[in-house]
Formats: structure tokens, sequence, C-alpha cells
């Protein structure tokens, strides 16, 4: 996506180039450069979005050009031929989603004149991901994937003359601080990107400091630390000098007979841009220019020919005294120009977000557009990570459903794809992307489970299969509401045992006798599901309870199986349901509703969240917290001024700074049996929730739903939750989470590197949520909320919190995409459905501290439990006895501090293993120390020969990472900082014990054997 142009400021600079050797030997392929001049390095580029205006396919075909002019194999048929005309001339391609798909349409022969390319240096791929991907709401855990997606391919196809060295995030609309760590860690020398705050880019091209090195982690020192360039001009040219058939500025006409000549024109316009942007930049006589813009090159040759008479007449007017000198150049060969400068830098340890590209201008809305899409993608994660779990450990390796999931996830990174900032026909082909590709997998992942199970369960079953309900979120599955026995295989994708209550659709009346793998009976409770719930629009479905019941520890990479039988018993009935209270608003006392470990009071008068209490022996430890749903509602605008712009698909712009509420009051009912209570609240036609506790867990659980969002009044909303701890001071401080992973500190209306002149004293303080906020008073109380998918949240007032769920707008916010956010289904309003989780300190113990308690909720939330439902006709006994019902794929449980991030087929007898300590330094008093696992007897069913290890993307082992290195101011934190530790474990199982410290992934290719069965 593109939109606009970049505004440079200009300020003096005297050239100076100092030339000192390099840590690493230069590319041969690389020029040089003069001393003494100003040495510009060209970068042919283009930039293809995998997705925003058309869907992946129209842009890659060229369809649908009323929408926007553009053909991605176009592009490429056109850069390979122009390439091949002149040895001098270079071009870098990022999408690997693109290019893979226009190589496989390739004969050898082309295969070949592009291998030749690439090994020249000619052809350089940058970034080299399936996609650019968005950095405000993605996870870590998909980024990893998508990025190694497209670096293995392009490893396995080119060797090491195509792996990228230098990181391309020209488009993403804010930059995130474990973007640049992971960056850091999969091997790259440096990253460039294209937009940055207004404010801040004038601050630092004043003072020179558009170029830096990022401190990526606060926990990894050096190993994350990353070389970092703002672009001058977004990622264009400067103006005047776009050669492209999408371009309207005039070429070079160099002929002198002719009465348009202009080459002297176009020379004297170029050498002062080039001077104007240098001023900018403290790189020792070198300055990056881009040329290129989005779905540049379908016709190559107009670009390049003019480029070569640029180059060939610019550098002419050296003999005249001109100190500009051009050439075509690539980001890694400007990269190494800076490197062997020798100079010392400044250095960043925050993030760019929030990105504002104007003073009434925040993009800060995206962070919840499409919050349904959002949730897809994070739950299509987890079907993804289940699926490479069982591939791997029952032999099944890399089949064609697993690399078509695995494609689509990476797709939809793209920062016009989670971000929610797309057309909605291509919203929507997204969706159809994911649920086709996760509908195959997960057939294929049953055919996998079914090979453990014995030839008396496969005969029992008749050729019935195993099923997925994706419809669970709104209570509905077929399976569990039709068929009077079913059982259930709860399969647990993280490397420890968990302990999850099941929930499945019933209908009313209906009592169910559940048997577990010991042929126990099971206890259940029946819960009513709410009216709103009922009401979705679009929802078909006979259910009007779900059954509740524990899977209790259930085996790392494994399952457990449940059999699930209708009974007349009127007792079990009666034993089952649950005791349901309407309440009528207007008491004295509070309504109390007190589980094993966490207790909630509502206010009798409101209906609203009172206090939330944790249950010690004898004691309830209660916390005042209030919260509420509020609106705020959209600006309407033009856009032809900043101060008309609307709130759109990417801006968060409210009309005005106070939300109001929806109610001030709700209508209760509350819920109780002996597995769950449950607190449902209706704020009227269109809010509602439930709040509930689970028997033996310390959070709770509040389940929103919001939509169809009204829009009779003509006017654009965004609903918020609001959560205020009432005795919490916490001034302007407060953290989100970077992806995932790491803990960012926010301060309200500040900006660690400049002074922020906040003009929306909302939008400006809202920050990309993408698993959880919290609140800390620096000495007794902590308090957190986890989300389920990516949000944007902030906290605008002492002891507050606050996040966006839901966004319904009638206006475009003119930034290309055309449309407003309006989504609808069924003819209605989007209706959205979530889950909030709340956390405070007080819910802690000595074995498991705050620190540990948003760690393993926050794991929990991103690998939840995966059902399969089968219907059966035959008894609890029976299939108990013929069917393998309890199976783990690992031979031991990993320690409570680490996560096992990736277990994926990678070729013959090989598999790609990532392990993760979970925690950062000081996060936990237990479990924030390093730890030290063996891989020795690891995987149940395989035997581990060997363990290499690699950098984090997979695509070169850890010993021959060679890094560039970089100098940091004096006194700075990072320049004190150790360089991780480059040991890689090889060999036989005797070497097999690693080490992980706080924040640390290690990534390994392990060769093994069949170790106990036989598949």
């Amino acid at each position: 996506m593109r939109w606009g142009g970049g505004q440079c400021w200009v300020i003096g600079l005297v050239l100076v180039v100092v030339a000192v050797s390099s840590s690493r030997q230069a590319n041969p392929s690389c020029p040089t450069g003069k001393e003494g001049m100003l040495n510009v390095h060209l970068v042919c580029h283009t930039h293809d979005d995998t997705g925003w205006l058309k869907t992946v396919d129209q842009y890659f075909y060229g369809a649908r050009n009323d929408i926007q002019r553009a053909g991605v194999q176009y592009i490429l048929d056109s850069v390979v031929t122009a390439l091949q005309k002149d040895p001098k001339r270079k071009f870098i391609y990022v999408e690997s989603a693109f290019f893979f798909r226009w190589w496989d349409e390739q004969d050898q022969k082309t295969k070949d004149i592009v291998k030749a390319l690439v090994s020249s240096g000619q052809l350089e791929f940058i970034g080299g991901g399936w996609c650019m991907n968005d950095e405000a709401s993605t996870h870590y855990n998909a980024i990893i994937d998508q990025m190694t997606l497209g670096l293995a391919k392009l490893n396995e196809t080119f060797g090491e003359a195509a792996r990228p060295t230098v990181a391309w995030q020209i488009d993403p609309f804010g930059h995130s601080r474990e973007q640049a760590s992971l960056f850091a860690q999969m091997g790259f020398d440096g990253l460039f990107f294209g937009r940055l705050d207004h404010d801040d880019k004038r601050n630092r091209w004043n003072t020179k400091t558009m170029e830096m090195v990022w401190e990526g982690s606060q926990n990894l020192g050096e190993a994350a630390r990353l070389f970092t360039g703002v672009l001058p001009n977004g990622y264009g040219p400067p103006p005047g000098f776009c050669f492209d058939i999408l371009c309207s500025d005039e070429p070079i006409m160099d002929d002198p007979r002719l009465h348009d000549y202009n080459v002297d024109d176009k020379v004297d316009a170029f050498i002062k841009a080039a001077e104007s942007e240098a001023e900018g930049y403290s790189s020792a006589g070198h300055i990056l220019m881009t040329m290129g813009e989005d779905f540049n090159y379908q016709s190559a040759e107009m670009w390049l020919s003019n480029l070569d008479k640029l180059i060939r007449y610019v550098n002419e007017r050296q003999e005249s005294g001109s100190k500009v000198n051009i050439f075509y150049s690539t980001p890694s060969c400007y990269l190494s120009s800076l490197n062997a400068a020798n100079l010392t830098w400044t250095t960043k340890s925050d993030d760019f977000f929030p990105y504002a590209s104007g003073n009434h201008t925040y993009w800060t809305g995206y962070f919840t557009s499409r919050p349904t899409l959002k949730r897809y993608v994070r739950e299509s994660n987890a079907v993804l990570q289940a699926i490479k779990q069982v591939s791997s450990l029952l032999g099944v390796g890399r089949s064609l459903e697993l690399e078509r999931l695995v494609k689509a996830m990476g797709v939809l990174q793209h920062h016009d794809a989670v971000s929610g900032t797309e057309k909605q026909h291509v919203a929507d082909d997204y969706a159809e992307r994911l649920s086709e590709s996760t509908a195959a997998a997960l057939g294929m992942m049953d055919q996998a489970l079914s090979k453990l199970q014995t030839p008396e369960a496969i005969k029992e079953a008749k050729g019935m299969s195993s099923q997925f309900c994706p419809l669970l979120n709104i209570s509905s599955c077929p399976i569990t509401e039709t068929a009077s026995a079913f059982t259930v295989t709860v399969y647990n994708p993280l490397g420890r045992p968990v302990t999850h209550y099941v929930r499945v659709p019933v209908p009313d009346k209906v009592a169910y006798k559940i048997t577990n793998y010991q042929g126990n009976a099971v206890e259940a409770q029946l819960v009513p599901i709410p009216d709103p719930v009922l009401s979705i629009p679009g929802r078909n479905s006979s259910a009007t309870f779900e059954l509740v019941f524990p899977a209790t520890d259930i085996p790392p990479l494994g399952f457990l199986r449940f059999h699930v039988q209708q009974t007349g018993n009127y007792r079990i009935l009666q034993q089952q349901r649950s005791a349901v209270h309407s309440h009528k608003l207007g008491g004295d006392d509070p309504i109390k509703l007190q589980g094993q470990n966490v207790a909630v009071f509502i206010d009798s008068q409101t209906g609203l969240l009172k206090f939330v209490g944790a249950v010690k022996p004898g004691d309830i430890q209660m916390v005042p917290v209030s919260q509420n749903f509020f609106v705020y509602t959209a600006m309407a605008g033009d856009n032809s001024k900043e101060q008309f712009r609307a709130s759109g698909a990417y801006i968060f712009r409210p009309n005005g700074t106070e939300a109001i509420p929806i109610a001030d009051k709700a209508e209760v009912t509350t819920v109780e049996g002996s597995l769950v209570y449950e607190v449902h609240q209706k704020w009227g036609p269109w809010v509602s929730q439930v709040m509930r506790s689970y028997k033996g867990k310390l959070d709770l659980e509040m389940e929103w739903l919001v939509g169809p969002i009204p829009i009779n009044d003509r006017l654009g909303r965004e609903v918020v939750t609001r959560f205020k701890w009432e005795e919490l001071t916490t001034g302007d401080t407060f953290y989100t989470d970077a992806n995932g992973r790491e803990m960012v500190k926010r301060v309200k209306d500040f900006r660690p590197t400049w002074q922020l002149q906040n003009h929306e004293p909302v939008a400006g303080n809202y920050y990309p949520v993408n698993s959880r906020l919290i609140l800390d008073n620096g000495t007794d109380f902590k308090a957190a909320v986890l989300t389920d998918r990516s949000q944007g949240g902030t906290s605008l007032n002492p002891g507050q919190m606050e996040l966006m769920v839901h966004r319904r707008l009638l206006h475009d916010d003119a930034f290309g995409v055309g449309e407003p956010l309006n989504e609808t289904q069924y003819g209605k309003g989007l209706v959205a459905r979530g889950k909030h989780y709340i956390l405070h300190s007080s819910f802690g113990s000595e074995e498991c501290d705050f620190g540990c308690m948003h760690r393993t909720l926050g794991e929990e939330l991103l690998l939840p439990p995966l059902y399969l439902f089968e219907e059966t006709s035959v008894s609890a006994h029976t299939w108990r006895t013929s069917s393998v019902n309890k199976w783990t794929g690992l031979g031991m449980s990993l320690p409570a501090n680490v996560h096992l991030l990736t277990l994926e087929p990678w070729g013959d007898n090989k598999l790609l293993l990532r392990l993760e300590h979970m925690y950062e330094n000081g996060e936990s008093s237990t479990l924030s120390d390093p730890v030290t696992v063996s891989l020795k007897g690891l995987l149940a069913e395989w035997e581990i020969v060997a363990a290499e290890e690699t950098i984090l993307s997979a695509n070169l082992f850890r010993k021959d990472e060679d890094r560039l290195q970089w100098n940091v101011e004096e006194g700075d934190a990072l320049h004190q900082s150790q360089s991780q530790d480059k040991t890689s474990n090889t060999g036989s199982q005797d070497d097999l014990s690693i080490t992980l410290k706080p924040m640390e992934i290690r990534t390994f290719i392990l060769t093994v054997q069949v170790n106990s069965i036989s598949f």
C-alpha cells in the first residue's frame, strides 16, 4: 500500500568519507563508490502487496485492472529480460509468495537465467519472507513461520547466493521492537523502512539520526541489535524521477536536436535532490535512493533505460566539478558501504508506535479493524502448529495439505491482511483461503491420528471420520447437537500437561454420561447459552446449552479422548444443570459469586463489576475494579485537510475525547454449578458479556459479544471495554506486549526520542496489544488483561485499561482503500465475539507469581487444545477397551519456563525444532533463570540422532553466521551488552543438552530415526 509522498527537512551538512575495513569481506558485486563524493545508491524495486485493493490472485495475474493496474507476473517477466541487457543493472525483489508462484510457471531456460542473475548479484532478494508482514497485528509465532517459509524456499532454490541479509519493511504502518529482534536473530545485517511519525522524522532529519542501531530486546543484548535506516521518500523516488508506465514524470530526452531536450534540467534537479537528501543523514558520503513504487516495473525497460541515461549524464558532470556519483546498487551494498566507514551510531530501545502521518492522523484504528478476521488468523495459527506437530510425530511429512495451510497463513500476515486494511472482497478472499486450507489440513490430521488406533477401533468407526467444529465460537456443532453418542479427542499442542475445560454445544433437557480413558465417569455441568448468542445473525443451531467438563492433565503434544453418551437419567440431569438466577437491580448488597480461587462482586444497583476477589483460606482478598463498554463516535470528514480527517480502516479519530457508556446499567443473570460460575450481562440489543471462573483456574474470563453496531443515525462507532482498578495508582505508565513476547513500557502523551505535541489525546495514546496489557504500581500490585486477538489499547488515566473490540465506520480515511470499514453479514452489521482474561497479582502464589500467571496463561491462549468429534454407536466400555484414548508425542514434559515453539517436518528424517524461554529477566522470581533442556528422549516415537543449530529462520547454520558489527555511542547500555553465544549443538545424543536464557529462542534441525513404533 502506498499513499502520498515523503517530505524532507533540509539542514547543512559537510560530507566526510572515512575508509575503514569491515569485519566481513565485501560483496564483489557491489559498486565501491568514489572517495570524496556523494555516492548515490539507486535501488530499483517494486512493492507488491500480497492482497490489498485486489486479491493476491488478481494481483499476480493482472486481473481487475479497473481497480488497480497491477500484474506481478509481468513485473518479473519484464525485469528478468531487462537485467540481461546490461550487467551493471540491479534489481531487488521482496515477496517470496509472488516470486515462487511465478518461478513454478517458468521453463528451465528461464530458471537458469534467473539463477545466473542471482549468482552475479544483479537480482537480489531482500526481506525474503512469504510477504512483507504487518508489525502491529501479527504474533511472533506467525511472523517466524512466514519468514521461514520464504527464506527456506530461497535457500532450497538458489543456495547461499540468494540469502537475504537486509530486511525491507517499507510499507507497514509503524514498527515493532520485537520485529527488529526477530530480524536480528534471523541473521539480517540491517533493516530499512519507509514510515515513521511525521514529528519523529522531522526531529531525526534535523539531528541526522535517520539511521541508528536498534536495540531489539531488553533481554538478548547484541544478539537482537540491528542497524536500522529510515528511507527519505517513503519508498518512492524523488519528485520528478518516476519513470514507470504508472507515472507521469517526464522521461529523459537526450537528443539535442529535439525541442524537448531536457538532460540539463533533469541532471540539475537530480543533483539538487541528492544533496538535499544527504543533509538528513550522517552516512559518510553514501545515501540510498529508492527507484520504484507499488507494482512498478511492469515494463522494466522504461525505468531502466531512463536510469541508464541518468547515471551517464549525472556522472559526466563530475568532469565539471560535481561531487555526486550515482550507480545501480542494492540495500545490502549500501549497508556494506556504511559499515566500512566505521562510524559510531546512536541507538534506539523503544519502538515506532504509534505512527502518525499528520497532527490528526494516527494510524491506530487498524490495531482493531476487522476483529473477526484477526481472531480467525490467531485460531488458524493454533491449528497450524498442532498439525505440524502431529505430522512430525507420526511421520506424515510435509503433506500438500500442510503446505497449503502454511502458505495461506503466510499470506495472511501481510500488512494489508491481518491488519484489516484491505477492501472487503479481499478480506473475504483471505477468510476463504483460511477456511479451505484449515479444513483440508484438519482432515489430514484426522487421518494421521487414526494411525494410532487399533484395528478394532477402526472397524467400529465404520469409516466415519472425525470432524472439527469451526463454529464453536458461536456455540454451534452439528455432531454434538444431534448425536446420541460421540467421542471428543482433545489434543494439547503445548510441551507440558494442561488441564482444560471442554465446552460443547448440546440441546436442552438432555443429560450426558462422560467416560474417560480409564473408564471413570467425568463430572459435567450444563450451562445455558446466553440469549444474545442464540440470536446471532446466521446462527443455525439447535443447541441451547453447553456441556462443560474437565480434561485433566492432557499429555504434552498428545491427546485424551472422552466418550459422551446421552442419558435419560433424571438424577444426572438435575446434578448437571446449573442454578440460574435472573437478578432485579436495586438491592443493597452486591451480587456475589465465589469459586474455588476467584470471586466476583456485581453492583446490585448497576449490574456492573464492582470487585474481583482472590479466594484464600478463610479469606477473600477483594480488589475494587469496575468494567463497562463505551463508544467513541467516529469523526466524519472529507479528508481534504488534516482537520477534516475521518476515522477509517487505518485511522482512529474519535469525534471528541470522551467515550460514552453503552448504558449505565446491565441486566444480570447468574449461573452456578460445580465446575464453573458465570455472570451473564446484557447492556442492550447489541452488547453483552459473560464473566466466568472455572474451578481451579486463577483468572477471570470475560467473553464479550458486540454487534451489529447500529448506524441508523449515520454515525460510525468504535466500541471499547474499559477497566478501572480503583485503588491502583499507576500514574501515566502502562505496558503492552510486542507481538506476544517482551513487554514495552508506555507513558501517556510521551515519546522517548522526541517532544510529542499530541493533537489527538485518545488516538495518540493507542498502542497495539497483541496478547496483553499490564498495569504495575511498582510495588505490590499488578493487573493484566490478556486478549484472544490483536487489539488497540491504552491507559488514559491512572489505574485504567482500555481495549477497542469492534469498529463500524461510514467514511473512508483516504489512504487508498476507497471504502468505509462497514462489515456486514446476513444483511446486518458484523457481530464479533471474543474473550479477555483478567489477572491481578493477589491471585498468585509462591508456586506461581504474577509473571508466571500471565506467561502461562498467554501460552495456553496462543495454543489452546484442539477438539475432534466423532459420532459413535459403541458403548463406553467397548470404546475404552478397543481404542487408544491417551497418547503423547513427547518422551518427557518441558520445564515450566520453556515453550515448544516449532516442531515441523523438514525433509527425509529431518525435523525442525524451536525451543523458547518464555520469561524476561526478573519477570518471575522462580522462572526467569536460565534453563537447561536435554533433547535426548524428547520425542517419544523418534530417536534424535543429531541436532545442528541454525539461526532463527533455519536458512543458515548458526556456526556460519557472520553479521556485520556496528559501533554505538559510549555509555549506551547496548554498547556494554555481550554477544550471544554461538556454540552449536551437533553430533551424537551425548551432546544434546541446550541452555536457554530469558527470551532466547534456539532453532535446530534434528536428524531422527524411528524409536519405538513403525509407521
